[in-house]
């Protein structure tokens, strides 16, 4: 799996174009043909359905609508492409070429059809502090996760990082490890590096795991130069400070996870990342609601999609609060910053909160995709906490 980016989020967001196609599915984690590859290519397909139809509804002949979604039929018979799915699967589309996103996050089933991609539900997985990194790591294992509360998926990054230590220093190593305990030190003892004669010095010991992990942190920082997740390291006592101190990713936690995962199941990985994270995210969440409620008063913030759609149109929004599962169909005029709200859509409407959550991104601002008990403001589907008062 590869880490959706905010670069990914602002190509996607930039794209303008009279037919833009987008799909969200939930998909099953599966690597052989079976019933759970089946329903997944059947929701696939019953969502290129409705996106025939929107298509058509938006002015494209029924005899253009299935040869432009071509592109993406031809996924339902591709056995390589469903063997390799996480929680979610998302495709876009716009005429040209079809992108896909494997995320970590069980989607709703849903087509979209518009001049821009709905890009709403990937809009609260990038600022939504529960999204995290697990880096699992020992002296001759590395992987690396993305994790929500919910789910876990790797990250491939074979190509980018030594796998074990001997890569890193070389194969003189491989002759000291003869006489390694088969545990790796997993009582948490420095000892653990090595066992036996002529096996260097505990200087050496650290140097050698200080290079091995100096070169998995040149590695991961070219793929996550601009993320700003939190990453939790799994790994036994010992070996924490040491790439603690080679380690140049800014939001490595302070707080590991502890042991020897190379065989662990992820689902108990997972769990173990999630009650180090769990005090963060409530935190933030906390405060973000809290400044919302303080600043009412002082016209910073409101619950009104009259005030919120056009403060984030116009850039002005730094925290969006959006109702999960919620649409808001109609218009945004430019000319005098105002909307348009239909109780269903119409053609020319667009889903306004998708709308302003992209906009509240490309202007740097942080967008929530909450329950509805997690709203500040549960009364409306929208909520803003605004950079100035009008």
């Amino acid at each position: 799996m590869e880490i959706f980016k905010t670069k990914d989020f602002e190509r996607l967001s930039d794209v303008h174009k009279p037919f833009c196609v987008s799909i969200y599915i939930p998909t099953h984690r599966i690597s052989t043909p079976g019933q759970e590859m089946d329903e997944d290519r059947i929701e696939l397909k019953n969502q290129l359905q409705e996106a025939r139809d929107q298509l058509t509804i938006h002015g494209m002949k029924e005899s253009e609508a299935e040869p432009y979604l071509e592109p993406i039929a031809k996924l339902l018979d591709d056995n390589d492409f469903w063997n390799y799915q996480s929680d979610g699967l998302a495709i876009f589309y716009n005429g040209k070429e079809v992108e896909t996103f494997h995320i970590p996050i069980e989607f709703k089933s849903y087509a979209y059809v518009s001049e821009r991609y709905y890009l709403l539900p990937l809009a609260g997985m990038l600022h939504d502090s529960s999204t995290h990194f697990i880096l699992e790591l020992s002296l001759d294992h590395v992987k690396l996760y993305e994790a929500t509360r919910y789910t876990i998926a790797e990250v491939g990054i074979s190509h980018l990082v030594p796998t074990q230590l001997e890569d890193a220093v070389g194969y003189d190593y491989e002759q000291k490890q003869l006489g390694r305990r088969s545990n790796q030190g997993e009582t948490g003892d420095a000892e653990g590096l090595y066992h036996g004669h002529g096996s260097g010095n505990e200087t050496e010991k650290k140097e050698e795991a200080f290079e091995y992990f100096r070169q998995i942190n040149d590695g991961l920082m070219k793929l996550l130069n601009d993320e700003d997740k939190p990453m939790i390291v799994a790994c036994v006592d010992y070996l924490f400070p040491i790439y603690r101190d080679a380690n140049e990713y800014q939001y490595l936690m302070n707080e590991h996870i502890e042991g020897n995962f190379c065989d662990e199941d992820l689902l108990t990985l997972k769990e173990k990342a999630w009650n180090i994270m769990k005090p963060q995210v409530e935190s933030t969440r906390a405060s973000a609601k809290e400044k919302y409620k303080a600043q009412l008063n002082q016209g910073k913030s409101a619950p009104s999609p009259e005030t919120v759609i056009p403060a984030s149109m116009a850039g002005r929004t730094e925290t969006l609060f959006v109702k999960k599962d919620s649409h808001l169909w109609g218009k945004y005029r430019l000319k005098d910053h105002s909307i348009e709200i239909n109780q269903v859509r119409k053609v020319g409407d667009a889903d306004l909160l998708n709308l302003a959550a992209i906009e509240t991104i490309k202007h740097n601002g942080k967008v929530y995709v909450s329950d509805e008990n997690e709203m500040p403001d549960n009364t409306s589907v929208v909520n803003g906490v605004f950079r100035y008062a009008r």
